[in-house]
């Protein structure tokens, strides 16, 4: 036992040695080689899960270097994207808790895949007025916005006559760049702002992991606090969503030097506009275009800025806006992706494009890292026709020559290429000397599919488990409701409004908890619930998509006439990690974890991190707990 138990504290100690911090470069690397995905798109709740992704990571990792993955922090209970962020340490959101999404950036992360947060700091959320931002703690710091931390001209002076009404004071300053009325245009000249934005960044990278950010809406604020907000949390990669034309994302790069070095890469809109209007228009000249002026040329034309461009050919706001300038590409998806893989930049490809192609796009990616294409790699058009557009790029390995448009095959290419790829829209062609190589990593990728397919057909059939859901009320309530409806077609469970009464009570870190459980079968089951008192009123608003134990809070607050839900994850935590449930957690919560790893005692909650063992990394769990981390 003895031996056992210093066998353990070793691998605590070794743990912790090898789990420490370490110092990324800032900006975009040069000659980067990597490819990146967009892991959602609109309403991507399934597919997009933190769990769901994590499952994929051994596929991801063989072709993509960089997962953008939505803004992780909450943003209320109910379905989100997470582009109106209440909180920033709070990582639970509609797709999956903190706890899984730990486990996912950890995941990719032990696989060379780097995790790129989506940072939405040009605007907040507010609970029920148009300033009441929560507070929250980090390692004993309290962190909260106040109504002064709001841009004076905030929703084109709407925010000022109101605060004015109600007796409260708006910041001094006006935005430092492009208003937006959907939200509270925070100041970022503001002392407290930067405090915060600061001690955000710095969990994403330092505590949750991540390797860089995606910064959105960068317009709504000067340039020059991406810059600053970089120079402090130090991210191995970051874009900023700069929708606009070349001169103005060229302005915003350069905004944000410091010792006259960008710190940022830039989503490359133009170059997604020409792909659109090559497609749309049926004319693939649209791709040089040199006619156009210097704004309309994609970054990647010009030298100097290539190796800062983020290449897309769609994304969750192009594909969501339907019959709009901005329309999706309806056709030659397949021909949008070859271009893109096969050019500078850095290229990040739109996850319904992935689900929906993957073979093609795994061989073009494969292709473009075997010639070794880069995101300053040069590159030369071969020929420019209405009906096909021919560009070969230079890479450290060998040349690439992609032929996209409506007849590739009338395209005569040159000695020295062997074609390697080709469908009714595309082909690519490699150097000769290459093709050796290329067809080793063909077969491999051939091997990898069938794996797949077999690791599917073989998977165990999933667990049905039970789910509770726990509510306590800081409103006098004389009796409290739970409304269920499930993923099933919104099938009733506890009847129609109100739902059933709820007697069944639990007392846990000191409150009285009522609760219900649920049968889950399937993986992507969920419930929903409303809970309210009476004959249906008052009422909460809706908590969605509810997949694991969860406890809410009924705040004494409304918006829009229902009382607010808040997670309290603190007593969910306790709650889970109490392992010999004696209602607290200290070191005692260790011995009893220790002696189930070490079999001389059992105990179910062992498995205190949910990865399916009780081992040393469950101990590790508990202390950080302890620890405040």
């Amino acid at each position: 036992m003895k031996r056992q138990l210093l066998n353990l504290l070793l691998s605590l100690s070794i743990f912790f040695i090898f789990h420490t911090p370490c110092t990324n470069a800032q900006g975009w690397e040069e000659n980067y080689t990597g490819v990146m995905l967009q892991g959602f798109y609109w309403d991507s709740f399934t597919d997009t899960r933190w769990t769901k992704l994590e499952k994929q990571a051994d596929e991801l990792a063989n072709y993509f270097d960089l997962v953008w993955i939505p803004q992780s922090a909450c943003c209320g209970t109910a379905d989100n994207m997470g582009y109106m962020p209440l909180y920033c340490f709070l990582q639970e959101s509609s797709f999956g808790s903190e706890k899984e999404l730990r486990k996912m950036i950890s995941t990719f992360k032990s696989k060379g895949v780097g995790t790129i947060a989506d940072v939405v700091v040009n605007h907040r959320g507010t609970y029920s007025t148009m300033v009441d931002f929560p507070e929250e703690t980090y390692k004993g710091v309290t962190y909260q916005m106040f109504s002064t931390d709001i841009c004076k001209n905030d929703d084109g002076g709407n925010t000022l006559n109101w605060a004015n009404s109600n007796g409260c004071q708006l910041s001094q300053n006006n935005d430092t760049g492009e208003g937006w009325d959907g939200g509270r245009d925070i100041d970022h000249k503001s002392e407290n702002v930067n405090k915060c934005v600061k001690a955000y960044l710095h969990y994403l990278i330092n505590d949750l992991g991540y390797s860089g950010f995606r910064y959105d809406m960068v317009k709504g604020y000067s340039p020059g606090f991406t810059a600053e907000y970089n120079a402090y949390a130090n991210p191995q990669f970051s874009v900023g969503e700069c929708w606009d034309g070349t001169t103005t994302i060229r302005n915003w790069i350069n905004g944000t030097k410091v010792d006259d070095k960008p710190m940022s890469a830039a989503f490359d809109f133009q170059f997604r506009y020409r792909v659109r209007d090559a497609i749309n228009q049926n004319n693939w000249t649209r791709l040089s275009a040199e006619s156009e002026g210097d704004a309309g040329k994609p970054l990647i034309f010009n030298e100097q800025y290539r190796r800062y461009a983020v290449t897309f050919v769609e994304n969750h706001d192009t594909e969501k806006r339907q019959n709009s300038q901005q329309d999706p590409i309806k056709t030659d998806t397949l021909a949008a992706n070859a271009y893109l893989l096969a050019m500078p930049g850095t290229p990040c490809i739109f996850l319904k494009h992935w689900m929906a192609a993957k073979g093609d796009i795994k061989r073009m990616i494969t292709a473009r890292k075997l010639v070794g294409i880069h995101n300053q790699s040069s590159w030369q058009v071969m020929e420019s026709k209405p009906m096909y557009y021919a560009v070969k790029t230079q890479g450290n390995n060998g040349e690439l020559i992609c032929v996209v448009g409506k007849t590739p095959a009338a395209y005569k290419v040159p000695d020295g290429f062997t074609e390697v790829l080709a469908a009714a829209n595309f082909k690519y062609y490699i150097s000769n000397e290459l093709t050796g190589e290329w067809n080793d990593r063909l077969q491999a990728i051939v091997a990898e599919e069938v794996a797949i397919k077999q690791q599917q057909q073989s998977q165990p059939s999933y667990t049905p488990h039970k789910v509770t859901v726990y509510v306590r009320s800081e409103v006098n309530w004389a009796k409290m409701n739970f409304y269920i409806w499930d993923s099933n077609n919104n099938t009733q469970l506890n009847g129609n409004w109100p739902g059933k009464q709820i007697t069944d009570t639990k007392t846990i870190n000191g409150y009285t908890w009522y609760y219900q459980t649920f049968d889950f079968s399937s993986e992507d089951y969920y419930v929903n619930a409303v809970f309210n008192t009476n004959t249906g009123s008052p009422q909460t608003v809706d908590a969605t998509r509810i997949y694991n134990d969860q406890f809410f809070v009924i705040r004494n607050v409304q918006r829009d006439g229902k009382y607010v839900l808040e997670y309290d994850t603190q007593t969910r935590n306790l709650f889970n990690t109490d392992v010999n449930e004696d209602g607290s957690v200290d070191i005692s919560d260790v011995v009893a974890t220790i002696n189930h790893i070490a079999g001389t005692a059992s105990f179910p909650k062992s498995d205190v991190n949910g990865d399916g063992t009780t081992d040393i990394s469950d101990v590790v769990a508990i202390i950080n707990f302890m620890a405040g981390n």
